[in-house]
């Protein structure tokens, strides 16, 4: 079954070729059983990093964060803004692709917690309408909680 192309440019000239699923599932199923011990110790770190930043980050939110109201920007050179907004972005991108393998079948994880701190960190249009929609699941509502809980910080608040 040919679903997958790739696009090989040889001497100037662009070729589209077709590859074969059972060949490629083929060719990445070895790379895993050669990279298993890299696969190992992956999974075991990113497991530990998005449960513990995931707790810190849980824990300075206040409880009040996901109620509509105007931020105010604390930083007011531009210069540091601009700088300060990129680097938080960046990371924050990584943390959400970071979440999104967590959540793949396999791969233990906080997966969802790990986006809504990717989400939280960065700053893009719309992103506290998707956090609050993301908070309001019930299961990440209540696994949000309960951290906090552990920690005696009051539950998050979110507007009705």
């Amino acid at each position: 079954m040919a679903v997958l192309f790739r696009v090989d440019d040889v001497l100037g000239e662009t070729f589209l070729s077709f590859i074969d699923l059972e060949v490629y599932w083929h060719m990445l199923s070895n790379w895993f059983m050669e990279h298993w011990v890299l696969l190992a110790i992956f999974s075991a770190l990113s497991f530990i990093a998005s449960i513990a930043g995931t707790t810190m980050l849980l824990m300075s939110l206040p409880s009040d964060y996901f109620r509509t109201r105007k931020r105010i920007r604390r930083i007011k050179n531009p210069v540091y803004r601009i700088c300060l907004s990129s680097l938080k972005n960046l990371f924050g991108g990584l943390l959400v692709i970071v979440g999104i393998l967590l959540s793949l079948p396999g791969i233990p994880g906080q997966g969802i917690l790990t986006i809504l701190t990717g989400l939280i960190i960065s700053d893009f249009p719309g992103k506290r309408r998707l956090e609050r929609r993301l908070v309001r699941v019930p299961v990440v509502l209540s696994a949000a909680n309960q951290i906090r809980s552990r920690f005696k910080r009051p539950p998050l608040v979110l507007d009705e």
